[in-house]
Formats: structure tokens, C-alpha cells, sequence
């Protein structure tokens, strides 16, 4: 038999050298960027008080303030997003926490109105190809099979940087001033790049012998090139999976921007929590967004191991944690009772994050390798325009409204709705199974003789 002209052959996990010690550590690092990305974004919220009483900021300013952040965080999303599928990530990730670190310096050096929009900007265009372009890093760590745990860690990093950030940010703002907790991020952030420069490296896997990009397969092992020349950005961007992703993690995401911008002075102002109070609260949701990825992820894998489509394991299982996100933020304002308030802040805000593994792992498991770093690029767009979208609309809403508790009401219920709705497609439309690029069937290969 004869191969087809101009395939090349199909590499399997086995022809790559497994180094676990180098694919951890960058696990490690890839997670503690997580960390700091949450970090600086959590500190607006924080730091919501002390800066619009100092810049005299009302609720619709500050929540255009708020939105800012997420100006050029699609875009660039994009952008980098189909550079990283030509640059190694390993530079690119370094250029991006090199933005975070400088962009901070106006705001601290010169507070305004104008330098706040400017910094939050030029952060949120830093800020914006992280998820793409670290997860796109961590796969080539790790083989199909086994990008559960690892995706789940990075998810982790998101949840475990708001936990640790609320209090210790909360602390330096209320002892130390709101430029405090500013500098601390910037110095963060320029301490991670020194140490990614040292020992960051480019995975093995997702290419070739020699260098070639390969794609993605459910079934574990990674297609040849050939077959990933042939799948083009229109199809897989087509895909009722990738869009479903896309939208149920529109819907979380919603959640996370209201949450950051909004949820502490929500506390404070209508049920009279303290700074440190509504720091815990902040922390108690950051919790539950590290213990659902920890439990979510190894449990989808099980099932995958077990032979249950990537349908039910992952495609509904990410659905139904954004529909429980939704129906705990629109029945939040309605509960009086600090318990209930707090077993409810835990679902809406900590139950939606445990998508956004999920949704990398089907979106890549329908997109070809050399395409994976502008696929998620795109998908971390769409999912977070609720960024730019959700804080300008509630701070509009609030001030709308006869009162603040009205305002916070209604930017709640509405808010909830379409998170809801955006859970209901995830659980209808994702199928990796069914959108997964197939490979192509060759007419002029000599059939096996009988």
C-alpha cells in the first residue's frame, strides 16, 4: 500500500518524550499567572469606596470605569490569539505580563478620572489573550487524555487569586490607601515575568518531528497536518459546539464582571457589611470557584474514561453549572437572611467559573492544533464581552432606579435571566463529537490486498 502524496504520518502521545517534572512546573507558573490576572481584577471592585469618594465617581461612572477594563480586552484577545499560532507562547505570555506591571504606573503616579479609564484600558489589553494563549501553553504540556486536571488547575489559579487577593487587598486599602493594593499587583505581576523568563518554556506536544503543527482528535492521539490543511477557521468557528461554549461562558462571565465591579459595595451599601465582611464574601465565592473546578474536571474525566460522550460529560455539565449560576443571581436580592446571602453569592459567582474549563477542553477538542491559539483567542473574546458589557449596564440601571436597592434588584434579576438563558444553549448545542474535524478520506491510496 501506498501513502497518499503530501500526508504526513499520524504522531502519537508515544512519540513524544514525556517530561512530567518541566510539565508541572509550568502548570505551576501558568497557574500563579491565573492568580495575579484575578488579582488585578478584583482590586477595582475592592478599592470601588475609597476611589469614587476621592475622583467623585457616581454608580454609572464607576461602572463605566469598570467597563474600561475590557475596552481593547476582546480585541486583543483576538489579535494575540493568532499570534501565539505562529510566536511561542512562551515570549508572548512574557510581553503580556510585562503590559499588566507598566500599565499600572499612571494611575499610581498621577490619580484622575482620565488616568484611571487610561490604565484600566491598557491593563485590560494585556489582560485580555491571557486565557487563550496560557491555556493554548499548557496543552502543549500535555496529551489530550490528560488535560482535564491541568485545565481545572488553570481555572483554580482565577478562583484562588480573588481568595487570597480580597483580604490582603482589603488590608493594605483600609490601612495603607487604595494606591497600596495597586502597587502590590504591579509588583506581583513584574516579579512572575522575571521568573517565566528564566525557566518558561514551549511544550512537546502539538507538533511534529519536525515542527509542524498537528491537530487536535478527541480520540487522544493528534492528527496529522494534512488533515488540519484541510479544516478552515470557518468550520470550526461554525460549529454549534464552539458557539455553545462561547455563549455559556458569555453567561458566566457576566457574572464574574458584575461580581468584581460590583458585588462588595452591593453588600456594604444595602445589608451593612464592613470592608472586611464583604471581603469574606468575596473569598467565600472565590472558594467555591477553586472546589467546582477540583471536583467538576476529575469527574468529567471519569465519565470520559468510562466511554460517555464528551456530550454529556463536559457539553451539559458546563451548561448546568451556568444555569445555576443564573437562577442563584436572580433570586439573591430576595433573601434577607445573611445565611441564605451567602450560600447564593457562593453559587452565583463561584458555580459559572467551573464552565470555562470545560468550554477550552471541547473547543479544542474541535479545533486543529495549529488554529487552537486563535480558536480560544476568539472564544475568550466572546465569553468575556459581559466584561465591557455587564458593569456600564448595571451602574446605569442603579442610577435609573428610584432607589439603590431597586437599581441593585433589577441589574440582579436581569442579569441572572440572561446568564440562564446563555446556560440553556450551552446544554442544547455543545457536541465535540459531533463537530470534531473528521479526517479526510483519501481517493488514491491502493486498497490492502485481500
Amino acid at each position: 500500500m501506498t501513502r497518499q502524496q503530501g500526508a504526513l504520518p499520524e504522531v502519537a502521545d508515544s512519540a513524544v518524550v514525556p517530561q512530567p517534572r518541566r510539565a508541572w512546573l509550568m502548570a505551576f507558573m501558568i497557574f500563579a499567572l491565573a492568580m495575579i490576572n484575578f488579582g488585578d481584577k478584583t482590586v477595582l471592585g475592592l478599592a470601588a469606596d475609597p476611589i469614587s469618594d476621592e475622583l467623585g465617581l457616581s454608580h454609572s461612572l464607576y461602572g463605566l470605569v469598570a467597563s474600561s477594563f475590557f475596552v481593547l480586552f476582546s480585541i486583543s484577545a483576538v489579535v494575540v490569539g493568532f499570534v501565539a499560532n505562529r510566536v511561542a507562547t512562551r515570549w508572548v505570555l512574557l510581553a503580556l505580563a510585562v503590559v499588566w506591571s507598566l500599565a499600572q504606573l499612571p494611575l499610581l503616579l498621577a490619580a484622575s478620572v482620565g488616568t484611571l479609564f487610561a490604565s484600566r484600558v491598557v491593563l485590560g489589553a494585556g489582560e485580555g489573550p491571557t486565557a487563550g494563549v496560557a491555556v493554548h501553553a499548557l496543552y502543549k504540556w500535555f496529551p489530550p487524555r490528560r488535560r482535564a486536571l491541568p485545565s481545572a488547575l488553570y481555572v483554580i489559579g482565577s478562583g484562588l487569586g480573588v481568595f487570597v487577593a480580597a483580604p490582603v487587598l482589603t488590608h493594605l486599602i483600609d490601612h495603607h490607601g487604595w494606591r497600596a493594593a495597586f502597587w502590590a499587583l504591579a509588583a506581583t505581576g513584574a516579579l512572575w515575568a522575571v521568573l517565566w523568563l528564566l525557566i518558561g518554556r514551549e511544550g512537546p506536544f502539538g507538533v511534529d518531528a519536525d515542527g509542524n503543527a498537528q491537530s487536535a482528535s478527541p480520540s487522544g492521539a493528534e492528527p496529522s497536518r494534512a488533515s488540519a490543511s484541510l479544516t478552515s477557521y470557518r468550520r470550526f468557528l461554525g460549529s454549534r459546539t464552539w458557539w455553545g461554549g462561547a455563549i455559556g461562558g458569555f453567561g458566566a462571565y457576566w457574572t464574574v464582571a458584575l461580581g468584581s465591579a460590583f458585588l462588595p459595595s452591593y453588600l456594604k451599601d444595602q445589608y451593612g457589611y464592613t470592608s472586611a465582611q464583604a471581603a469574606q464574601a468575596v473569598a467565600l465565592y472565590a472558594a467555591f470557584t477553586v472546589v467546582v473546578p477540583l471536583t467538576v474536571s476529575p469527574w468529567t474525566a471519569r465519565m470520559s474514561r468510562r466511554g460517555v460522550s464528551s456530550r454529556r460529560s463536559r457539553g451539559i455539565t458546563q451548561g448546568a453549572l451556568v444555569l445555576a449560576a443564573g437562577t442563584a443571581l436572580a433570586f439573591l436580592p430576595s433573601v434577607d437572611a445573611k445565611l441564605g446571602q451567602l450560600a447564593l453569592v457562593a453559587v452565583a459567582f463561584g458555580f459559572g467559573v467551573g464552565a470555562f474549563g470545560l468550554s477550552y477542553e471541547t473547543t479544542s477538542e474541535v479545533t486543529p492544533v495549529d488554529r487552537r491559539g486563535a480558536s480560544l483567542g476568539l472564544l475568550v473574546a466572546v465569553q468575556t464581552l459581559p466584561g465591557l458589557i455587564a458593569p456600564a449596564v448595571t451602574g446605569v440601571l442603579i442610577d435609573a432606579a428610584s432607589d439603590d436597592r431597586s437599581g441593585y434588584t433589577l441589574a440582579f434579576v436581569f442579569g441572572g435571566a440572561l446568564t440562564f438563558v446563555c446556560g440553556l444553549v450551552a446544554v442544547l448545542t455543545v457536541d465535540p463529537e459531533r463537530d470534531a474535524p473528521k479526517a479526510p478520506v483519501p481517493t488514491d491510496v491502493e486498497p490492502l490486498p485481500a
